[in-house]
């Protein structure tokens, strides 16, 4: 059965999630917007007319180190999710493949926060994804979800993790899939991932890659 995964890459890319903070703190980012966000401390803006942006730094199609575990989800579109899987990133593009066992999914860091909401462990967001219409065993049918999440703050920044990856034939839905990151009325991060069947890669991956249609995961994100 297909799962959502819905947890933070661990060990394997702590390096690199450290190097991109330290980074981003000197360099201009973009909010959901397209709107540049200047992140360096010497430029004195109000605190009143800062809103919270963000940008996604990262994303493709990943390969699994490890597999997480599988529990039950009521607010994800095929009421399953997975915790805490290891993954790396195989493959930077926005064309995902229709194959089973393909897990794609994005990176991303919000900025700018409340003064009371960075100071706080995490920050309540939503998750929202809308895809195509599927249709699911049981008779029903899914477009998506809608769902609140935690954002574990650091240094009053949040860099989180999101994604996907296909378990079973009826997941095999072709279009758009697009990710949303909220934090109360304010968008912040968006990531719109292709999907296409294999057949038609040369036309719908505008020249990318294609992936191992063969990875040895059977869990999604």
């Amino acid at each position: 059965m297909k799962y959502l995964i819905t947890c933070l890459i661990v060990a394997v890319l702590a390096g690199c999630e450290q190097a991109s903070d330290t980074t981003g703190k000197q360099d201009s980012v973009s909010d959901a917007a397209g709107t540049a966000v200047t992140t360096t401390e010497d430029q004195a803006v109000p605190e009143e007319v800062k809103n919270p942006s963000g940008r996604v730094f990262e994303y493709g199609i990943y390969n699994p180190i490890r597999k997480g575990r599988v529990r039950d989800e009521m607010t994800s579109n095929t009421g399953k999710v997975i915790n805490l899987p290891v993954l790396e990133l195989g493959e930077q593009t926005d064309h995902i493949p229709l194959v089973k066992d393909t897990y794609f999914a994005y990176r991303y860091r919000i900025l700018n926060l409340p003064k009371d909401e960075a100071k706080k462990p995490a920050v309540e967001l939503r998750k929202v994804l809308v895809h195509p219409e599927m249709k699911l065993p049981d008779g029903g049918s899914s477009t998506g979800w809608d769902r609140v999440t935690k954002g574990r703050t650091s240094a009053g920044h949040v860099i989180g993790f999101d994604g996907y990856a296909f378990n079973e034939d009826y997941e095999l839905v072709e279009g758009d899939w697009t990710f949303q990151i909220w934090f109360r009325e304010h968008l912040l991060v968006e990531q719109t991932f292709t999907m296409y069947w294999p057949e038609e890669g040369a036309e719908a991956g505008a020249g990318a890659e294609q992936p191992a249609t063969e990875p040895a995961a059977e869990n999604s994100i």
